[in-house]
């Protein structure tokens, strides 16, 4: 668990990090600033919508902040930030910031990786794994907002995309039929030309 002199810091500099910054940088440097603060070996990976908007730059925006992680570590940290807890989530209104713990684990076929975002390194899924995990709620919950989240990532990234992993991950997770939806619909095709 997290020792009170680290929960004190961890609230003092999360304060000094957000002051004035732009209400679309304070969620990845939320993360930043709170990954600092938590035991060696732990991490809060950022996943969900706030992943998908700074991997769209800010083309999507969520209104919370989805974290991987140890809620045992990460609960008593935010607590301490005068986060208050609300069902599933850590809300700070002051802030304007509301996070939930959505799990203790990855799948077992996302890859974490850190982005350096304001001084912090931040860690995230990659890019594919954040295309499938949004193919998997339009699939199997039948999000629709997940499915456009999808395209809207796809069209972002589409020439930096390992295409290779994402067929993989997709297939690995049961939804290669809708990324080969999605691929149809994201890439245009291109018409035949007559020779004349």
């Amino acid at each position: 668990m997290a020792t009170g002199s680290g929960e004190t810091s961890f609230a003092q500099e999360l304060r000094t990090a957000l002051r004035g910054l732009p209400e679309r940088d304070m969620k990845i440097v939320f993360v930043g600033v709170l990954n600092r603060h938590l035991p060696k070996g732990q991490r809060a990976v950022l996943v969900g919508g706030a992943l998908v908007e700074l991997y769209t730059d800010g083309a999507y925006v969520t209104g919370d902040v989805d974290l991987i992680g140890d809620s045992g570590y990460i609960g008593p940290l935010l607590l301490s930030a005068g986060f208050r807890r609300s069902g599933r989530h850590y809300v700070e209104p002051k802030l304007g910031l509301a996070v939930e713990v959505a799990g203790r684990s990855l799948r077992h076929t996302e890859t974490v990786q850190y982005v350096e975002f304001r001084g912090y390194d931040v860690p995230v899924v990659s890019v594919e794994d954040a295309v499938v995990d949004r193919l998997l709620g339009a699939k199997f919950w039948k999000s629709q907002t997940d499915w456009e989240q999808a395209i809207l990532l796809f069209a972002a990234w589409r020439s930096r995309l390992n295409v290779e992993v994402l067929r993989d991950k997709a297939r690995a997770n049961e939804v290669d039929d809708f990324l080969r939806e999605l691929e149809a619909i994201a890439i245009p095709r291109r018409s035949a030309r007559r020779r004349t």
